[in-house]
Formats: structure tokens, C-alpha cells, sequence
């Protein structure tokens, strides 16, 4: 078996939801560290401040650890993380050149592997053993993909210039996982950037095996708020006019964002997910709470969604005559991959046999927040793309019951290598 087929396996049967994916880190920056680089990991990667509301106790972080140790992670890279998930590993050639970064996505989703016969993780024994984790977006074969990049990078060290900074990033199921990285500001000096992920869309289909998309530039941005209407509870039948109604409140709000117009210049969407109210059935609800999500294609888009968002808020709440409050958990933003990369993706793609049907552009379908680090690069006025990987799958992304084509990982990783050469010419 390949030995990045056997990382894959590895991490997939030590799956860990994000802030939380310390084994993975230290096995990383073991793995690495083996191959002559040496790794930043905790407070070297990530900026603390950007993680907030996510970020674990002291007591989870030291169940984590040795959680992870107990796992099979070595004590000292374990220590090393300090608790916080993340690992660079970087190859200075020594040479002028760019700086060639690249995004890995490590942590997994949160709800059981579906565990039966017939279902290779099971039969073949790397099913998930955590409980609540699934690596069922495929960040299990994208970490084995940097990893395989990484040697192969370092085999050449002397045929290249630059630097080119292997990032494995925590958190890009939950928040601030990116965004943590940017601001720690390793992307500040990257001009080529590059991510990858398993089993994309393009033309409308999901992308079997043998097949790549360069880059993709339907990116939505995500914004999730926590909305709360407070009103003022009262009998209904006794004074009722002194109560505020805070169900029907949130109820309107949630008929209205869901009416808001679509805009021209590219896909809107608008959704509620949670709405809860009220105490009890013969009082006028006091309170009600509703999760919101919004997203733009462009950025144009996304502050367009917001402005209507609010504004329906607002006049919810002064329709029922009552305030809210709420959470904003920040901004994964749109963005578009770049034609000279999807260009240079394309050429590297060609040279390797496996890849039998290159589209030039795919779809995401929604949301990832590499965009963060494209925007990051392309403000620095480099270049970025966001790659999909074909491979045959069991079921679709975010099913208990995926699993993938294997065969693709190599792949991934003889496609990046052609496209660090192209890039070092």
C-alpha cells in the first residue's frame, strides 16, 4: 500500500473535530520533522486572539493531550502544541524566489462513522475510533496529500527557490480556523497559493476519478448571527396589552429574510436554521432565539445580504415594539481563484497519466474558508486556486458512510509537485 494511503488511514481512524486535533499535529510534525523540516506548531501558528469564543479550557485542552498521547502521539510533539491544534512546516531553499504556500484542512465532523459490514473503514479496520468524529469531508486524505507533498519537496530542495510553507490548518468545519493563520500573518509574504479538496463539483456533476477541476470561483461567503428578540411575557387573556410578543417577532423576521431578493451579480442565500421561543403555552412568549446564516457570492453580495438582514431585524423588533441582541461570529468571505494559477494547475495536471478529464473551472457549492487565505494572497497581488480532486466515493460529502478512491492521493500529490516546478522556473 502507499504510504500516504497508509497516513490516510491512520488519520481517519483518529478522526478530531476542530480547536481539538492534537494527535493529528503531532503526528504531523513527527512525520515531517523525520524528513528534515521543522515545524511551527500551538501559538507559532495560530493567532489565540482570532480564535475566541472556540477556543477550548484549560481543562479541555489537557484532556486533548492526553487524549492524544494515550492515541499513540508522541508526549514531546504533544506538549509542543501547547494545547492548540496547527502545524507549518516550511522548505527555505536558500535561493530568491516566492514564497509557494499551501492550505491542508485536518480536523474531521462531528457525528458517528456508520459502523456495518461492507463498508471498507469497517471490513479493513480504520474506522473511526472517536467518538462523534468522522472524517467524512475527506481532510484525512488531505492531510496525507500535504504530507506526501512535503517529502517529495524536500527530494528536490536543491531544484527549487523560494519557499514553499506547508500549511495544516485547524478548524475549517467550525471557525476562525484560517483567519487564525492569516493574522498570525504567515500568508503576508505568499504570493502563489494553492489549496486542494477531495471530490468537488464541475459541470453540474461531482467529479469522479480521474479527473481534476483547476480552480473555483463560485466561493459563497458565510456569515452566522445569533439573533434573541426580548420581549415582555403576559397573560393572554389578562393585560395582554402589556405584553410584547417576541415568538411572533422572530417569526416575522423569519418569513421576511427568507424573502429577501435574490441579486443580480451572483448567487444570495439566506437561511434560518434554529428558531426556539417562549416559556409556556398561556403566556405571551417573552423571549425567542433564532440562528441566522448568510451568504454572498462577491463581496458585493454578502454586504448586500447584510444590509437586509438588519433591516428586517430592525423592523421586526420595532413592528412588536422590543429590542434584540445578538452574536456575530464573523465573516468566512467569498472569493474567486485565479486564472494564471488554474493555468499553471492545468499544465501540472496534464503531466500526470491518472488524470484522464481536466475542467478547467469547478464549483464548491458553498462555503470553505481557504478563501480567507486566497484573498489574503491575492491582496499581497500573487496568485491562488482552490483544487478539486476527483475520486470515485461510497456517498456524498458529509454522509457517515463516505469513503473515497484512494488512488487519488498520489495523484494530488505528482499534480502539486508539477505545479511547484512550473512555478520555480
Amino acid at each position: 500500500m502507499n504510504q500516504f494511503v497508509e497516513y490516510r488511514r491512520e488519520f481517519h481512524h483518529y478522526p478530531e473535530i476542530g480547536w481539538r486535533e492534537i494527535r493529528t499535529s503531532a503526528r504531523i510534525a513527527e512525520i515531517l520533522e523525520k524528513e528534515g523540516y521543522k515545524c511551527l506548531m500551538g501559538t507559532d501558528v495560530i493567532n489565540v486572539d482570532t480564535v475566541g469564543f472556540e477556543m477550548l479550557s484549560d481543562e479541555e485542552k489537557k484532556a486533548e493531550m492526553e487524549r492524544a498521547v494515550a492515541q499513540g502521539a508522541k508526549p514531546e510533539y504533544v506538549e509542543r502544541t501547547e494545547g492548540y491544534p496547527g502545524v507549518i512546516a516550511e522548505l527555505d531553499t536558500g535561493k530568491e524566489g516566492p514564497v509557494t504556500a499551501f492550505r491542508f484542512d485536518i480536523d474531521c465532523l462531528p457525528y458517528e462513522e456508520l459502523q456495518k459490514e461492507g463498508f471498507r473503514p469497517f471490513d479493513e479496520g480504520y474506522i473511526s475510533c472517536n467518538k462523534d468524529c468522522v472524517h467524512a469531508c475527506g481532510h484525512d486524505a488531505h492531510t496525507a496529500i500535504g504530507i506526501g507533498l512535503a517529502w517529495e519537496l524536500m527530494k528536490r530542495k536543491d531544484q527549487l527557490k523560494g519557499k514553499m510553507r506547508i500549511i495544516f490548518q485547524p478548524a475549517e468545519e467550525r471557525y476562525n480556523g484560517a483567519q487564525s493563520i492569516v493574522d498570525k500573518g504567515h500568508l503576508d509574504d505568499a504570493m502563489n497559493f494553492i489549496s486542494v479538496h477531495m471530490a468537488l463539483t464541475a459541470e453540474g456533476w461531482p467529479l469522479p476519478s480521474n479527473t481534476i477541476a483547476c480552480g473555483c470561483k463560485d466561493f459563497l461567503s458565510d456569515d452566522q448571527i445569533d439573533v434573541t428578540f426580548h420581549g415582555t411575557a403576559a397573560h393572554p387573556c389578562g393585560a395582554s396589552q402589556n405584553g410584547k410578543n417576541a415568538l411572533l417577532a422572530a417569526c416575522t423576521a423569519a418569513l421576511n429574510l427568507h424573502a429577501i431578493a435574490p441579486h443580480e451579480e451572483g448567487l444570495c442565500r439566506v437561511n434560518v436554521g434554529i428558531l426556539n421561543a417562549g416559556v409556556v403555552v398561556n403566556t405571551i412568549a417573552p423571549n425567542a432565539f433564532m440562528s441566522i446564516e448568510y451568504r454572498g457570492q462577491t463581496r458585493t453580495i454578502a454586504a448586500y445580504a447584510r444590509k437586509r438582514v438588519f433591516d428586517i431585524l430592525d423592523g421586526a423588533a420595532k413592528a412588536y415594539d422590543m429590542e434584540y441582541t445578538y452574536e456575530d461570529f464573523g465573516e468566512i468571505p467569498a472569493a474567486q481563484s485565479s486564472d494564471a494559477m488554474m493555468e499553471v494547475i492545468e499544465r501540472a495536471a496534464k503531466k500526470v497519466p491518472w488524470f484522464e478529464k481536466i475542467h478547467f473551472e469547478g464549483n464548491v457549492g458553498g462555503t470553505d474558508d481557504a478563501s480567507v487565505m486566497i484573498n489574503k494572497v491575492q491582496d499581497n497581488g500573487g496568485i491562488a486556486t482552490y483544487v478539486g480532486i476527483g475520486c470515485d466515493t461510497t456517498q456524498t460529502l458529509h454522509s457517515p458512510e463516505f469513503d473515497l478512491d484512494e488512488d487519488s492521493i498520489p495523484a494530488a500529490i505528482e499534480m502539486l509537485v508539477h505545479a511547484v516546478e512550473e512555478l520555480n522556473m
